[in-house]
């Protein structure tokens, strides 16, 4: 079946605005997201989100930051991240996502610029908009929407512009003895939501979600709440229904189908728990958006 798309390490593959060009822009709003909530995920592209309107909690390795307008967060490649509505007020941003392979082919270049940056333990830089790497990151941003001639190049120049000033506060945090050793924990939480991610469609236990990462029950559910802020059923359960939305978005398989393709064992709990979660049926929400439409990031 048509499956959101992963890599072997189970990081996300994003649908980008163009295919043959690995960058995306979005302007969003939280309340696109089932109960305000993005799912946690991971990726090798670098993630920026800057706060528009409102205010929203974004969390990086389970850290939580409170992001307000006039904020922004750039997220380090393949690091733990997801966010919700802060209190009862939507929050609108511009989210980009970006492949640093984008920047440079030039292997020097890379061992020497970008992979010191991607590799480094820095999981996230908090900025204001009147920085200059923020300011670089939306014109880019800007000039990709704008799509004027030769755009591509346009923002690929001024990515490069805004990694040399990354590269450069990256170097400036490692001088200063900022950069800490990875929570291994991270690791492990991400063995588990691999687990997760291959054997959904099946029926799970703690115990086996649990031995995938090598812990005990409890510390399963302890790391579970650490990082991505549900039980491990609770995560299991809206990874499903997370999937089966994506499956009404992409094809044609009937509910019934979807409901059993997804893990759950029957169409009539799968209807009900995709109402708690969507606010709608599985099928007024395929109806909704063949008639409206939804890019599938961020």
């Amino acid at each position: 079946m048509p499956q959101i798309r992963r890599r072997a390490d189970d990081s996300e593959i994003l649908y980008y605005n163009d295919p043959e060009v690995p960058f995306y822009v979005q302007d969003s709003r939280i309340s696109s997201f089932p109960n305000r909530e993005m799912l946690c995920h991971w990726h090798e592209d670098l993630e920026f989100i800057h706060v528009v309107e409102g205010k929203m909690v974004y969390y990086v390795n389970g850290e939580g930051i409170n992001l307000r307008e006039g904020q922004a967060v750039l997220v380090n490649s393949r690091q733990l991240h997801q966010s919700h509505a802060d209190g009862e007020d939507d929050c609108r941003y511009m989210c980009i996502v970006f492949d640093p392979a984008f920047l440079c082919n030039n292997i020097s270049l890379r061992s020497n610029y970008i992979d010191p940056v991607t590799d480094a333990h820095i999981p996230y830089l908090l900025m204001a908009d009147s920085e200059p790497l923020c300011q670089s990151l939306d014109q880019a941003a800007g000039l990709f929407l704008e799509k004027a001639p030769a755009f591509e190049l346009r923002v690929l120049g001024q990515l490069n512009q805004a990694w040399a000033l990354l590269y450069e506060r990256m170097q400036q945090m490692d001088a200063a003895g900022a950069p800490g050793e990875a929570d291994p924990d991270v690791a492990v939480q991400k063995q588990m939501a691999d687990y997760i991610y291959r054997n959904y469609t099946h029926k799970l236990t703690l115990g086996e979600v649990a031995q995938s990462g090598g812990v005990c029950k409890s510390k399963c559910c302890q790391i579970f709440k650490k990082y991505l802020r549900k039980t491990p059923g609770e995560f299991l359960m809206a990874y499903r229904l997370e999937a089966a939305a994506h499956m009404l978005r992409t094809t044609a398989q009937s509910v019934t189908e979807i409901a059993y393709a997804c893990g759950f064992n029957s169409p009539s709990y799968f209807t009900e728990a995709f109402r708690r979660e969507h606010g709608c049926t599985p099928r007024y929400f395929r109806q909704r958006q063949l008639n409206a439409g939804r890019p599938e990031n961020a």
